[in-house]
């Protein structure tokens, strides 16, 4: 490591540990007391056995609250960006809080919530992310319910509703980064556009490319995984639209520590570690892998996708064993076999939901007819590969 490095990065070290001490200092003291005055939903509705959960932010900080019975009915259908007038008791935490929540910048929580009858929409952006994830819903919703959860879970990562068989097998099998946005979304997004992009100016395409991948953010919730991928994609879209280029082990590198800058919080996700872990690994190993699959004897069309799955798991080996203290052994089997039909439905997912979604009726179920037989097929890997021993 040269000088120069070891300098920025001591430089950052110092930065992320004064930003983070400051975000700890912050969310562990909230203002308190009865607020009366708009909320605006950060995130989507999710229950939570007999209620309902939601985040809202109040001038500027996180507070949750659970509703049941006819409030719960009022708020499930809401999304992020919407806002509405409540008068509340605000509320913190206490010693037994979960780092989670706090972790997601949640200082506390309201009490005695009295909802106001109207919704405002949000911003046009708010609103018009909003309309295409109820359009993919829409859409998906003409295949069954757990295919159609699934669908939802692999196109925008929605899967809140999937049902609990699911998730453990999608566990179990080494499945469950299919489910989280990722790197992969971006690539599929960006080709579903990249017809009109292509033909724009260089400026004009750069902005479209930060656009499609603000609005793609923003319509996946902003989960730590897909704003890593979205970070290095806009990065080497700045980059090339400049006529130079980065290798993509510092397009990694500077586009996790801007994340990490603007938000410390990041550093104590799992997804974001898991995230980087496998970009890291795809970029440093997974060209050895593939070099020596291809020594002995394996073909192409089975080398490539074997070499970034066997370098994925490798590198986020550490942070499993770390975190769950479990590895699915059966997990490089499960990726060969489902991670080519997943990327096939990611792809072509999310038009022919939103067409889908436009249409409905027959309509909807001959355009999402492929797409339930590529979920069932990513389900039974996931269901089949979870039964094997061990």
């Amino acid at each position: 490591m040269s000088l120069l490095s070891l300098v920025v990065f001591l430089a950052f070290l110092v930065a992320f540990a004064l930003r983070a001490d400051a975000e700890w200092r912050r969310v562990h003291h909230p203002p308190t007391g009865p607020y009366s005055g708009v909320a605006t939903l950060v995130g989507d509705p999710e229950y939570r056995g007999a209620g309902v959960a939601v985040v809202f932010r109040i001038e500027g900080w996180r507070y949750e609250a659970v509703f049941y019975g006819a409030d719960a009915w009022r708020v499930r259908d809401h999304m992020q960006g919407e806002s509405v007038l409540l008068s509340a008791t605000r509320g913190t935490w206490g010693a037994s809080v979960s780092r989670y929540k706090l972790v997601r910048h949640v200082a506390g929580r309201l009490e005695d919530v009295v909802l106001g009858g109207d919704w405002t929409q949000g911003s046009a952006l708010a609103r018009a992310t909003n309309r295409v994830r109820r359009l993919i819903a829409h859409g998906a919703s003409s295949l069954p319910p757990a295919e159609a959860s699934l669908l939802t879970g692999l196109v925008i990562g929605d899967d809140r509703a999937q049902p609990r068989e699911m998730r453990t097998a999608f566990r179990d099998s080494g499945l469950s980064h299919l489910t989280a946005v990722s790197g992969q979304n971006i690539v599929f997004v960006l080709a579903v556009f990249a017809p009109v992009i292509t033909r724009l100016r260089p400026r004009a395409r750069l902005v479209a490319t930060l656009g499609v991948l603000g609005a793609f953010t923003m319509m996946t919730r902003a989960e730590p995984s897909v704003l890593r991928a979205a970070a290095m994609a806009g990065l080497a879209a700045i980059v090339f639209a400049r006529g130079g280029s980065l290798p993509a082990w510092r397009t990694l590198v500077v586009s996790s520590s801007v994340l990490l800058l603007a938000d410390p919080f990041l550093a104590w996700s799992v997804g974001f570690w898991l995230s980087v872990s496998a970009t890291a690994g795809l970029v440093a190993i997974g060209p050895r892998c593939e070099t020596l699959l291809r020594r002995i004897g394996c073909p192409a069309i089975v080398a490539v996708p074997l070499a970034a799955s066997m370098a994925a798991q490798v590198a986020t080996l550490p942070v499993l064993v770390v975190v769950f203290g479990r590895i699915a052994p059966w997990g490089l089997l499960a990726n060969l076999f489902a991670v080519p039909m997943a990327g096939a439905v990611m792809l072509g997912g999310l038009p022919l939901c939103i067409v889908a979604g436009l249409s409905g009726g027959v309509v909807a179920e001959i355009l999402t007819a492929p797409l339930l037989v590529g979920v069932r097929w990513v389900w039974w890997c996931a269901a089949v590969v979870a039964r094997l021993p061990g």
